[in-house]
């Protein structure tokens, strides 16, 4: 058994790490409701923007609306923009991600790689694999600015034909106990993904829109990419802070339990020192007597 000060210089060590591991457990949760609410309030522009989108689709017959963004493009190069954190400590988070990116991407030749966040590129280059852009910051704070950098820099990739799929590999937040690693095919639009969008329109007549109906869908789905991101930046933050909220919960009760172990160890250690200064005590005593 250690001697009492090792233990309680052991017990000390444990009691600092359990002080860490509480107020990154804190932080986390903080952090986690704050994304939450971007979430919600980013839902209701969505829900509009989306609705708006189907009605212009509604009214235009198939071959009438003619967009790169809504037209499919056999045989292209595809983009996997895969969202990890920058930091550890957060469980299970990064390699959930990083499995389902490569398992996404071994279905395409040669895929175009964008890692956002330092645990990915590390992922990566750990298989041997070298992504073609890296960017970090942005997963663990994300903001409206650079959602729109990101989102316009897809846009771009798109429109200019660098490739003709655009996969967002992140983690939805569903509640603070579970997240789910998905794929998200973000470009191209295909007239299906908004036929759950229920469009309400509180004016009797229709909608007008000026100049015409392709030139607003042309500066929309922009904007309507951009709300995406940004959303998908939201639930990878708050999956992030809630993964890490539960590994820190459960380092903290492993402190505690480990602490009140090493307590017993110590009242232990000191009941049989005492036990045996009274034995030393004893012994003399009688030692004295015979004599």
């Amino acid at each position: 058994m250690e001697n009492i000060s090792e233990l309680k210089q052991h017990l000390r060590a444990i009691e600092q790490t359990r002080q860490i591991s509480n107020a990154m457990y804190l932080l986390s949760t903080s952090r986690m409701k704050k994304s939450m609410q971007n979430i919600d309030y980013n839902l209701a522009y969505m829900r509009k923007l989306r609705a708006t989108i189907k009605d212009i689709i509604s009214k235009t017959k198939h071959n009438m609306l003619s967009d790169p963004f809504i037209e499919l493009t056999e045989g292209g190069k595809a983009l996997f923009f895969v969202i990890t954190s920058d930091k550890g400590l957060c469980g299970g988070y990064n390699s959930a991600v990083f499995n389902l990116a490569m398992k996404k991407m071994s279905d395409y030749e040669k895929p175009v790689v964008y890692s956002l966040g330092h645990k990915g590129t590390e992922m990566f280059l750990n298989h041997g694999i070298t992504p073609d852009d890296s960017m970090y910051g942005a997963s663990q704070r994300p903001s409206l600015y650079s959602a729109r950098a990101l989102g316009e820099r897809i846009v771009e990739l798109y429109d200019d034909c660098a490739v003709s799929e655009v996969y967002i590999v992140y983690t939805e937040y569903v509640n603070s106990a579970v997240q789910r690693p998905v794929c998200k095919r973000v470009l191209p639009l295909l007239r299906r993904d908004f036929d759950d969008v229920e469009y309400e329109n509180k004016y009797t007549a229709d909608v007008l829109y000026v100049p015409d109906l392709q030139t607003v869908f042309d500066r929309m789905v922009p904007q309507y990419i951009i709300g995406m991101m940004y959303d998908i930046m939201m639930q990878s933050a708050a999956s992030e802070d809630a993964a890490r909220m539960t590994a820190m919960q459960n380092a903290t009760k492993n402190a505690d339990e480990m602490i009140a172990k090493l307590g017993a160890q110590i009242n232990a250690a000191r009941q049989l020192m005492i036990t045996n200064e009274i034995t030393e005590i004893a012994a003399a005593a009688d030692i004295k007597g015979a004599v």
